[in-house]
This record gives C-alpha cells, sequence and structure tokens, in this order.
C-alpha cells in the first residue's frame, strides 16, 4: 500500500498524477474559431504546453502566454476553450464571439463536448497549464492566475522537459 502511494506523483498544484492518461485527448481533434482542426497528437515529437479555461474567462490565459513564450519560443502552445452546457452554446457562436475578441490569428480550439476537462477533473474557472513532453505524457499540470510563486512552479516543470530559458 505504501508503495502504491509513493509511486503516485501529484503534479503541479491541481492534483493531476503522472498516470494520468492522454492517450484518448491526444487523438482528440478539436476545431478553432476559423475551423481549423488541431490535437495533441499533431504535436507528438514536440514540447506542448495546454492551457484550458472556460471561454468565459480566455483572458486569464494572456498573462500565461505573455510570460511563457518570451521564454520557451519554441514549444507548442494550445489553447483551449472549455465550454459550459449552460447556457446551451453552438460551435459556430462560440466561434464568432472569439473572432471579435481574440486577437486576429491566435487559435483558440473550441471544446463544446468539455472532454478535456471532464477527463482531466479541470476546474476551468481558472486557468489550467498542462506541460506535456514530447513523447505525449504529463509531467506537470498547473492551475491559477499568473502570480510569481505559480509562475515559478509552472516554469520549473517546462524547464525539467525542455532545460532553463
Amino acid at each position: 500500500m505504501l508503495a502504491l502511494l509513493l509511486s503516485v506523483l501529484i503534479l503541479g498544484n491541481i492534483g493531476l498524477d503522472q498516470s494520468a492518461d492522454l492517450s484518448e485527448l491526444s487523438q482528440l481533434r478539436l476545431r478553432d474559431q476559423y475551423g481549423s482542426e488541431d490535437s495533441l497528437a499533431a504535436h507528438r515529437g514536440q514540447v506542448v504546453v495546454v492551457m484550458v479555461v472556460t471561454a468565459k474567462r480566455l483572458r486569464n490565459i494572456k498573462p500565461w502566454e505573455r510570460d511563457l513564450r518570451g521564454r520557451f519560443e519554441t514549444i507548442v502552445y494550445l489553447r483551449i476553450a472549455d465550454v459550459p452546457e449552460d447556457p446551451p452554446a453552438t460551435y459556430d457562436g462560440v466561434a464568432q464571439k472569439l473572432v471579435e475578441r481574440v486577437p486576429e490569428g491566435v487559435s483558440v480550439l473550441i471544446d463544446l463536448d468539455r472532454r478535456w476537462a471532464t477527463t482531466l477533473g479541470l476546474d476551468t474557472s481558472r486557468p489550467n497549464i498542462l506541460v506535456i513532453d514530447s513523447d505525449g505524457k504529463l509531467v506537470s499540470a498547473h492551475q491559477g492566475r499568473h502570480d510569481p510563486e505559480l509562475a515559478a512552479q509552472v516554469l520549473e516543470g517546462i524547464g525539467a522537459v525542455v532545460g532553463s530559458p
């Protein structure tokens, strides 16, 4: 029993463990607000930072983007808008709002079925920052608005995979 407990490594500050199965999610193809599809599997062999947050709070990932992109330019960034079921939404409705509110050329994948949130048990009312290594394994996961202490934890998680910025 103790060995089992010791074998579970809690990732970041949101309670995901290192055995979190991304196989289903990696094959999940989502469309962005421009109609282009993307998936985690499309970036196999690369380090990927996935940011998942409810569509209504997408602006909360902007500080994360600015900080992380400034330090790690070669990493792939996937932004996923989790769309709550209430009120009911359509892809076209969400896409139109994103086109109006998100800077041009910034792709945001639309998760109408909430697959990322439900599969990983994410609270998307705050940004979730997931670091996935080049083998497709979840290596760190964090949740919260950008602040210096949490940013240091996220940077440590990315640095463990790609080295210090």
